[in-house]
């Protein structure tokens, strides 16, 4: 039986055929083995525990599944981004471009990194979890996002801004079907994508320096103008008090271009040494409560192995014995994940116990060194480690959400592509649906609606560009890719609504409203009804 399937090509999803020895068929097939993750969920369900028990094995999966999407959500949200912004902050950025750049960056860590994690265990050709989930999410955040925007909060959003947003989107999506389409991924394509969102960062940023310099201007000529009526009529007094009043409204003129309050969860502030919430027990909810209980242990991890420097946080979330212990906790974490430590130097030494050699070596010295009431000067190093540690931790739980993914699809016989664009892509997307409408609510759907369009712009691009950039320099060559009729048809969808977007919006005046936002949201519902009918040869079946 292991010589038959180990001399065939046969595909792991062909295990129907092999119902007498399935365990076998998993454990020898070599399309069913995993390149990246720690676990091999086709043998924990067909081995481990069995086939008579199959349900119950995809049930605890599915569970699990839920805890890594909780996993990343909170390791981005409230580690990752903490993280860049202290990197900003001792790097000495502005505002605006650690916005655009580093904070951006962070909120589209999920995407990025599943989409690298996606590529990068592709067979065959077949990336359609990674495309799924970035045109997936691509039209869920413009429709979904967009129009309850405009359901729950109609306004008139602002114009230059969006339609800068929306023309680079459709540049974009059109330049990955045309990519996609000859069904090779050339080196220069996949760097095309990076350059693109470095040009669209080099017009926001330039755009948003030009905006103050015209401001500026129309505030000096302002003041100088009330200060010539002002002397004509002999008035000196009333020209200083007219001028000051004219110098302090140009402060507070209100621009699209401006940095609004940022509107994501609040980190739990940390007092003591395990994590706390700001919100009493008592006073939750039974999801609030649910949720707790299942996020608890991923706290717990987390607070153990990533470092965090927090400035709304007294002392900068200083904490002397936690904070050693990081510096033990954090490389040897890096060093497990990524398997460097379980290399051996000069084939007799591991790597991680050299690692751990070093770590308790700084632990010591930070027990000895440092006080426990007052921060180090290098306590914002910390957050640079804290970096690292967060990226291997998001990339590797990116790759058990893909390998995860994976099984379901080959269990149930569903493609990748749908389900990238539905549960890898709403996964992901959750949290800009929250912060999103969180922030129309609050009275900022101006930035609640550029997200829509900025985020998913950003995580499209360099979901795209950073892993078929490794991918065709490390194989040297482009990069194979297997186009089917449902990544085409995403792919005209996202255009789809990108376009309509562009041409309905300054029709209706910028006016996003009701019936708009209903229309968004039906659109999302046909596509998915148009996936599903491929997805089932309904459509396009031979």
């Amino acid at each position: 039986f292991k010589a038959s399937i180990m001399t065939t090509d046969i595909e792991c999803r062909d295990y129907h055929n092999y119902a007498n020895n399935t365990c076998s068929f998993m454990r020898t097939t070599p399309d069913c083995k995993l390149d990246e993750g720690f676990i091999n969920y086709l043998t924990f369900v067909f081995c481990t525990i069995g086939d008579k028990l199959v349900a119950l094995g995809l049930t605890l999966l599915a569970g699990w599944l839920l805890v890594l999407f909780i996993g990343l959500g909170v390791t981005a949200d409230a580690y990752f981004c903490p993280a860049l912004r202290v990197i900003a902050r001792v790097l000495k950025l502005s505002e605006n471009i650690a916005g655009v750049t580093f904070l951006a960056f962070g909120n589209g860590a999920p995407d990025i990194f599943s989409a690298i994690a996606a590529v990068g265990s592709a067979k065959g050709g077949d990336v359609g979890l990674a495309f799924g989930a970035l045109f997936g999410a691509g039209v869920f955040v413009t429709t979904v996002v967009a129009g309850t925007i405009g359901l729950v909060t109609p306004f008139t959003s602002i114009q230059r801004p969006l339609l800068r947003d929306i023309i680079f989107f459709i540049v974009a999506a059109f330049g990955a079907y045309v990519a996609m389409y000859d069904g090779k991924i050339y080196l220069v394509e996949s760097l095309g994508f990076v350059i693109m969102y470095i040009v669209y960062l080099i017009v926001l940023i330039g755009g948003y320096f030009v905006n103050r310099q015209i401001k500026d201007r129309r505030a000096l000529l302002q003041a100088v103008q009330t200060e010539a009526a002002a002397k004509s009529y002999g008035s000196v007094q009333a020209t200083d008090e007219t001028t000051v009043a004219a110098d302090e409204a140009s402060r507070i003129i209100p621009d699209g271009s401006e940095s609004q309050p940022d509107v994501t969860f609040a980190l739990a502030l940390r007092h003591a040494f395990l994590p706390r919430t700001d919100t009493p027990w008592a006073e939750r909810n039974l999801i609030n409560k649910i949720f707790s209980i299942i996020r608890m242990p991923v706290l717990l991890i987390l607070h153990f192995t990533v470092p965090l420097v927090d400035y709304d946080v007294q002392q900068h979330n200083w904490n002397k014995l936690l904070n050693s212990f990081l510096l033990l906790s954090g490389p040897l974490t890096v060093a497990i994940l990524t398997k460097v430590g379980f290399m051996k130097i000069a084939n007799f030494f591991p790597v991680w116990a050299v690692v751990a050699i070093v770590g308790a070596i700084l632990c010591f010295a930070s027990l000895i060194l440092t006080e426990y009431h007052t921060k180090p000067r290098y306590h914002s190093g910390f957050a640079f480690l804290g970096f690292a540690v967060s990226v291997v931790w998001i990339y590797c739980i990116a790759n058990e959400i893909v390998n995860l993914l994976s099984t379901f699809g080959i269990v149930f016989g569903i493609s990748n592509t749908i389900l990238g664009l539905t549960f890898l892509a709403w996964g992901n997307s959750l949290s800009d649906y929250v912060s999103n409408v969180v922030s129309a609510r609050q009275g900022y759907p101006n930035m609640g609606i550029s997200a829509c369009y900025g985020g998913p712009l950003l995580n499209f691009l360099m979901g795209l560009g950073i892993p078929f950039t490794f991918a065709t320099i490390k194989n040297g060559a482009p990069f194979s890719i297997d186009v089917s009729l449902l990544q085409n048809v995403i792919a005209y969808f996202l255009f789809g609504s990108l376009a309509g977007t562009l041409v309905f919006i300054p029709l209706n005046k910028f006016y996003y409203g009701r019936r708009f936002g209903s229309l968004l949201i039906l659109y999302y519902v046909a596509f998915l009804v148009i996936a599903f009918l491929i997805e089932t040869n309904v459509i396009g079946g031979k």
